[in-house]
């Protein structure tokens, strides 16, 4: 596991840095939008470009593109695999461009077939739908990123793709200082911000092409002979099924939308906000790791060496379940703290935060699972057998639907994210007994051993980072303050979260979990690396 972690640091780190600036993307919008009918009809019309963004660049795409072409590299050589790569782009800019043509003619029919509660509020649809109209073109931007992404993944470059997102996050967050300079009414600065969000899709797309330039490469567009291509023929062979074998999250993020649109306004930015704050660790940790090991166990099977691929993807999965039990645990204790920090500004208020955290809570049920589905879903692709991730997508989504349906009126939002963590719990397990089956055993030492460890680490953890910010409420309480500003609450979080990871890893280390001294030395690497800079400035 240490040498899955060395791998996935810097991968983090970069991740990291996107997540953090999405949050702060995410600060700024609800200062200005708030939580209520305009924050509900821009999440739900940039739900059809995100959800593609999420499958192409994390999803079907990376699944059936990275496996094939490895082999191209691999068998043919850089020329061929350049030339498939061309071929991918030219095959999705035509798909994604009869979708967008379709999007902006039946843009209300979408905004209605996603949030079923809009339909009875005309105002609320027509502006959701022009907001549907101005960022639909972002999907041909997505597929350019995306296809960019897979080859720099494949040549092991996997900084850069990672950084992408922060990039589109930087020009979302220009285009709300321009929204916020501009004093124009919330529906107009909703409207600047979609125009925002498509610049930052052609941002995020263009900012990978350095690297690869630098590694030979030359887009171009081609479209001769790309259906009869047997490179693309395979892409499209696992990337159908893998549509929806990998999508359980975005499917089930469109019948939560649906379920919470009947709920009144409020519900679906809830949801967003949260499943925001819910997707940071997942991408930090999850989405990292799965990136390295989707490269890894496509080399594996490209070589044809099963064992060594199951136990890459058991190295990653013990390290998925280190790092995101603690992230779900330290959500959940700290659930209230966190979503105040993040989101208790402008038109956002207290009550506002206190349901995003108690939904963000609920969410916290999905964290592990989804984590460990974005490790084992890959291998399926890199071996051929992209049904089997569909029958456990299909089989989360139907939990999903079943819980949801029986309980959303009488759990509310909370309810609704809920059921995404039992779905998600369902596709883990599915996908777990199909491993075993499909490609063998995986490999175990000491399973029992170490998760008595994590119980015990995330227990103690838990224990602490409470104990902790009880006493910081006591401390408040007694210092006459009647709430938190972020410039105190800011640091005592970041005390209480350093507290925990120092008690949670000094535990797994005590203890010999694989990997746990790695991850305590992280910190002080980085100070080591960024003190002598500061000896040398000053």
């Amino acid at each position: 596991m240490p040498s899955a972690l060395r791998s996935t640091g810097r991968v983090s780190v970069a991740v990291l840095a996107s997540r953090v600036l999405g949050l702060a993307r995410e600060i700024v919008f609800a200062a200005l939008f708030g939580a209520g009918a305009v924050a509900d009809a821009y999440t739900v019309a940039f739900r059809i470009p995100n959800l593609l963004r999420d499958l192409l660049a994390e999803g079907a795409l990376s699944s059936a593109f990275v496996p094939t072409f490895t082999a191209a590299l691999h068998d043919e050589g850089e020329s061929r695999a350049h030339a498939l790569g061309n071929l991918t782009l030219g095959a999705l800019l035509v798909l994604t461009g009869i979708l967008t043509a379709l999007g902006l003619v039946f843009s209300e029919e979408i905004v209605v077939a996603i949030a079923r509660g809009f339909g009875g509020d005309a105002g609320k649809v027509a502006l959701a739908a022009r907001l549907t109209r101005v960022m639909m073109p972002i999907l041909a931007l997505v597929s350019l990123g995306a296809v960019w992404m897979g080859m720099l993944n494949a040549r092991r470059r996997f900084v850069i793709p990672a950084l992408a997102p922060a990039v589109f996050n930087v020009v979302s967050l220009l285009a709300g200082v321009v929204v916020w300079l501009w004093g124009a009414s919330i529906e107009q600065g909703v409207m600047a911000w979609s125009i925002g969000t498509l610049v930052a899709g052609l941002a995020q797309a263009v900012s990978q092409l350095p690297t690869l330039w630098r590694l030979g490469y030359r887009p171009r567009l081609r479209l001769r002979g790309v259906w009869s291509d047997p490179g693309i023929r395979r892409i499209g062979r696992l990337m159908a099924p893998a549509l929806l074998g990998l999508a359980a999250i975005q499917i089930n993020i469109f019948v939560n939308t649906g379920f919470a649109g009947t709920l009144g306004d409020g519900a679906v930015a809830q949801l967003g906000y949260a499943f925001r704050l819910f997707f940071l660790p997942l991408g930090v940790f999850g989405v990292a790791l799965a990136t390295v090991t989707t490269t890894h166990v496509s080399e594996e099977a490209a070589r044809g060496d099963r064992d060594a691929l199951a136990r890459r993807v058991a190295e990653s999965a013990s390290a998925g379940w280190m790092l995101t039990s603690a992230s779900a645990v330290g959500l959940l204790v700290l659930a209230v703290p966190v979503t105040l920090l993040v989101y208790r500004h402008g038109q956002t208020s207290q009550a506002d935060a206190e349901a995003i955290a108690l939904v963000l809570q609920a969410y916290v049920a999905g964290l592990l699972p989804y984590s460990l589905v974005k490790i084992l879903a890959p291998a399926f692709y890199s071996v051929d057998r992209p049904r089997l991730p569909l029958l456990a997508s299909a089989t989360a989504v139907a939990v999903n639907i079943v819980f949801n349906a029986l309980t959303y009126r009488q759990l509310g939002a909370p309810g609704i994210a809920l059921g995404t963590g039992l779905g998600a719990l369902a596709n883990v397990l599915v996908l777990r007994v199909a491993f075993v089956r499909v490609i063998g055993p995986i490999p175990a030492e000491r399973r029992w051993a170490r998760l008595g460890a994590l119980v015990l680490a995330n227990g103690l953890m838990a224990a602490a980072v409470w104990g902790a910010w009880q006493g910081a409420e006591l401390l408040r309480v007694g210092a006459g303050r009647t709430g938190w500003t972020t410039l105190t609450l800011a640091p005592t979080l970041g005390l209480i979260i350093g507290l925990g990871f120092g008690v949670y890893v000094g535990i797994l280390r005590g203890l010999d979990y694989p990997g746990a001294a790695l991850l305590w030395s992280m910190p002080q690497r980085v100070l080591g690396r960024l003190w002598p800079r500061r000896r040398r400035a000053g």
